[in-house]
């Protein structure tokens, strides 16, 4: 790559700011100082219902990954329950506002391996089918791979069954576009 002359006006946007606008309405997201955790309201028929994901990081023998944690928010016992089913009607926008929190997450920790597996598992066919659905999306922005029983982890491919999933940000790719003017 040659040196951008000072004389012309040049525009470097991250790529992930072009690509990964789903445009799909999500719900306003708080994030804790470190970013390991975020919380949001489901608004629907059921009621106003808190929602925590959490980024729990895992020491394996031989790498470290974060686990994926994400449900609704039990004030009495102060946990996440994953097994609940709210049923609020809100379900693509309540996974978009997820996929918001990772892409957020990856923002501050662009080297992390983020590990995410459904409580059951109806729970792990819906995030499939909402990586299918947005994989146009997704695939220029994750390094996404699917486990599955036979032979561990491999490159995610649409029409695959999975067990879980991991994804890590791709490295920053730049475009570089000359500005008129």
């Amino acid at each position: 790559m040659g040196v951008i002359a000072s004389t012309e006006l040049y525009r470097i946007i991250f790529q992930t700011e072009i690509i990964f606008q789903m445009n799909l309405e999500q719900y306003s997201v708080e994030a804790a100082k470190d970013f390991l955790e975020y919380n949001f309201y489901s608004e629907g028929p059921k009621g106003r219902i808190k929602k925590l994901i959490r980024f729990t990081k895992v020491e394996a023998p031989s790498f470290t990954f974060y686990n994926l944690g994400f449900g609704d928010w039990d004030d009495i016992t102060k946990t996440i329950n994953d097994f609940v089913i709210t049923n609020n009607r809100d379900a693509e926008r309540v996974l978009a506002t997820v996929s918001a929190t990772i892409v957020d997450f990856t923002d501050h920790y662009p080297n992390a391996f983020i590990y995410a597996e459904g409580s059951t598992i109806s729970r792990t066919r819906r995030y499939q089918m909402g990586i299918n659905k947005y994989w146009k999306e997704i695939e220029p922005v994750f390094d996404v791979f699917g486990l599955t029983e036979n032979e561990g982890f491999m490159p995610f491919e649409k029409g695959m069954n999975y067990l879980a999933f991991v994804a890590i940000r791709k490295k920053v790719n730049f475009i570089s576009e000359k500005m008129e003017g």
